[in-house]
């Protein structure tokens, strides 16, 4: 979390133009000390006890909680136990009464301040209710039955779940405090305050709020004249921060019309949250976090399954595959070697070893990100997609709804549904799913509405209403038949136009000069699997052109052979070329004019919307 807060005050600190590192002429790792020296000047009562405890306290429980769960994770390094004390420690202090506030000074008192005005009060305010609780659980159910040192796996997983919602609870000690200085006299310092307190979470998952929020609760200092407006937007992140409407409760008894909203139906939901774990890993990697980077990638912290998290690790390996789907092989056609599979691929990008070895930092950024954005979301999807397909015509008729809804929501993504409301513009930073790429690379080839959006898009929200309809009325002959020849011919669109793209951009650039090396072979390791099945020529030098090999030059042929290769193999995969564009600058950037013939005069195939 820490490293998360570092990374939000660098960029708001280079958005502000300050030196890259610093944040208010301070370095980033300083920010809350920096916070609270700011309002020492103000000299208003109570706000600067309350910076310290909102940053300075809150992070260092935090950081204890997060310290337990990975001793027990590793119980030979640490001691579980006292990293729970201290979190508990920090969190609750000396002096505390059980359900007082006035006595106490640290977060437990201010939750305690704070909750009669949600209707929180029981005696103790529910949310010191729920901390303690879990804490109890964890020292309870895990650490004193001795199942840390059994180095079993899903005692992390559980212990981990709780640290999540603990943190979850400690949260909403900040957003109800915000609540009480935005409507109850607006004073705009506490405000600052507070909402500083939880932007940095909210960039990660909802960066177009984040800049509205900046503007609004940070940058405005006049009166608040929509306070409704600000709880709207506040309320719209409640889900970054881990919490709901019913945890933050009515302030005052009003009804605010707090609704916990989502575009996707509820079981789709935490598949469509997998895409925050996915920028989280990003910038872990780009901190240099590597260790929690895997971790991340392993274990999962935003997709909620129960008592664990869905996570990248298992739609990335074949374990959790229930199809013959080849998940991400990218098979080296000599037949003397055999390329790693994607979870091996993955982990070694993270942790710098085998290919990576040698790789730069921002090399094996970008191996991770087109590696999760391209290979696990496209064949994640298409599981999904195959499922539903299965299950079409049986008595399991919504689970294969279920299924279905679950393949859009991996597509599509909660911080791409947040995007097609709130614009940014980091997208291609941010984004992580197949529609922000496709969104990222549409450009590139004249695939764009008029605005902005990839026009590939509005061909997916078409299919997955066809393809509900199909479910709904068991017409499976018609599912099968658009999976085949629309759903994922069109999937593979913005991954094929990225191989392009990485083929003409890297060509003239040896491997010490380009930081995307790696994401061309990524998003190749998509389709060469696939163009194998018809085209094993062109398999063969798409893998020779797009993958790394050291000492050896990128993209070797040249960018003109991969596109004719591209070309050819598009009627093997059922893409119609006009859905891919003409890529600009080039006298072969066109694959309709690479292919002998068009795919159309063969088959059926979908026509591109426009819009």
């Amino acid at each position: 979390m820490y490293t998360f807060y570092k990374h939000a005050y660098l960029h708001i600190g280079l958005k502000e133009g300050e030196i890259a590192g610093e944040f208010d002429s301070n370095h980033i790792e300083q920010y809350a000390d920096t916070l609270v020296k700011d309002l020492l000047e103000i000299d208003k009562e109570n706000i600067a006890q309350e910076a310290i405890l909102v940053n300075t306290i809150w992070m260092t429980v935090v950081f204890y909680l997060n310290g337990a769960a990975k001793s027990c994770r590793y119980p030979d390094v640490a001691e579980p136990y006292l990293y729970l004390d201290l979190a508990a420690g920090f969190y609750i202090g000396l002096g505390q009464d059980k359900g007082d506030d006035e006595s106490g000074n640290m977060l437990y008192n201010l939750a305690e301040g704070i909750s009669k005005d949600f209707n929180q009060d029981n005696g103790v305010s529910v949310v010191n209710e729920k901390i303690l609780e879990l804490l109890n659980d964890i020292k309870d159910n895990i650490i004193d039955k001795g199942l840390c040192s059994t180095h079993e796996e899903n005692s992390y997983k559980k212990f981990r779940w709780n640290v999540g919602s603990i943190i979850g609870y400690m949260n909403v000690i900040l957003v109800q405090r915000l609540i009480r200085h935005l409507l109850d006299g607006s004073d705009r310092d506490f405000m600052k305050m507070y909402a500083l307190a939880i932007l940095p979470q909210i960039r990660l998952c909802n960066p177009g709020a984040f800049d509205l929020m900046m503007n609004e609760f940070v940058g405005n200092t006049g009166d608040v004249d929509d306070p409704i407006g600000y709880m709207e937007l506040l309320q719209s992140v409640y889900s970054c921060l881990g919490i709901t409407c019913e945890m933050v409760g009515k302030f005052r008894g009003r009804d605010d019309g707090c609704v916990d909203r989502s575009g996707f139906p509820d079981d789709a939901v935490s598949y469509a949250l997998m895409d925050r774990d996915m920028l989280e890993i990003e910038v872990l990697m780009e901190m240099e976090a590597y260790d929690a980077a895997l971790d991340h990638y392993k274990y999962g912290r935003n997709s909620p399954d129960n008592w664990k998290f869905n996570t990248l690790w298992e739609l990335a390996t074949y374990d959790s595959v229930d199809t013959n789907l080849p998940l991400g092989q990218f098979i080296n056609y000599n037949t003397e070697n055999e390329k790693p599979v994607m979870n091996e691929y993955i982990t070694s990008a993270i942790e710098g070893k085998s290919t990576f070895e040698y790789a730069t930092k921002n090399q094996r950024e970008w191996a991770v990100k087109r590696s999760l954005q391209g290979t696990l979301s496209y064949y994640a999807v298409m599981e999904k997609v195959t499922n539903a397909l299965d299950l079409c015509g049986t008595t399991k008729k919504d689970q294969a709804v279920q299924e279905w809804d679950k393949a859009l929501a991996l597509a599509v993504g909660s911080i791409g549904e947040a995007m097609m409301i709130i614009d940014t513009a980091y997208e291609g930073y941010f984004g992580q799913t197949l529609l922000t790429l496709a969104n990222e690379v549409c450009g590139l080839f004249g695939k764009c509405t008029a605005s902005g959006e990839a026009s590939i898009i509005d061909m997916w929200i078409d299919q997955n209403f066809r393809g509900l309809s199909f479910i709904e009325d068991d017409e499976c002959l018609k599912l099968t038949q658009l999976v085949d020849t629309e759903v994922n011919p069109t999937l593979l669109v913005p991954i094929i136009q990225g191989i392009l793209h990485y083929a003409v951009m890297n060509e003239s650039l040896d491997e010490a000069q380009s930081d995307t090396l790696f994401a061309g072979e990524a998003l190749a390791r998509t389709v060469v699997p696939l163009i194998n099945k018809e085209n094993p020529e062109e398999a063969f030098l798409i893998q020779e052109n797009m993958e790394f090999a050291q000492g050896t030059k990128y993209v070797k042929d040249g960018s003109e052979n991969v596109f004719k290769a591209v070309a050819t193999s598009l009627h093997g995969l059922s893409i119609d070329c006009s859905l891919i564009g003409k890529y600009a600058g080039l006298k072969y950037g066109n694959l309709c004019e690479e292919q002998k013939s068009s795919i159309g005069n063969d088959s059926a195939q979908p026509q591109e919307k426009t819009s």
